[in-house]
């Protein structure tokens, strides 16, 4: 799957007005050159306890080429996911991450792959109210 789209560095405690300023200046550039499909996309490209989070606002295009040279560029490639459906509010989405990083996932039989994870929503989502289906996709291996 290739994705193109807006990266930036979140620190943990700004991250809940940064995240969806990042939002809102994706949303200006859509629809994407070569875009495919309705699909929008956020992908955890990495983070650290003291830098907080790498974040990408994304939707997947038919190629690299040819994009802005400042927009962000990823190819996902072909992995195991556990996946995880959240239809609540978008701002309860944290919590459910911290729930699947920190309860679901030690107890489980797997392990991170340390490959991106991400977020799916789809045409449906309401992103006035911040409520609709999304699918959290958690990149795993066997323990």
């Amino acid at each position: 799957m290739l994705l193109a789209g807006l990266r930036h560095q979140h620190g943990f405690a700004e991250s809940i007005k940064s995240q969806p300023e990042q939002w809102q200046r994706f949303h200006l550039l859509l629809p994407l050159a070569g875009q495919q499909g309705s699909n929008i996309y956020g992908v955890m490209c990495g983070h650290d306890p003291v830098h907080g989070f790498e974040y990408m606002c994304c939707a997947e295009v038919a190629s690299l080429q040819d994009l802005p040279a400042d927009m962000g560029r990823m190819r996902i490639s072909s992995q195991q996911y556990a996946v995880f459906n959240h239809s609540g509010p978008l701002a309860q989405l944290g919590a459910i991450w911290g729930a699947i990083c920190n309860e679901w996932l030690p107890h489980s039989a797997y392990q991170s792959a340390h490959k991106p994870d991400f977020e799916i929503y789809d045409a449906a989502f309401n992103w006035d109210t911040g409520m609709g289906e999304i699918e959290i996709w958690i990149s795993i291996t066997d323990k």
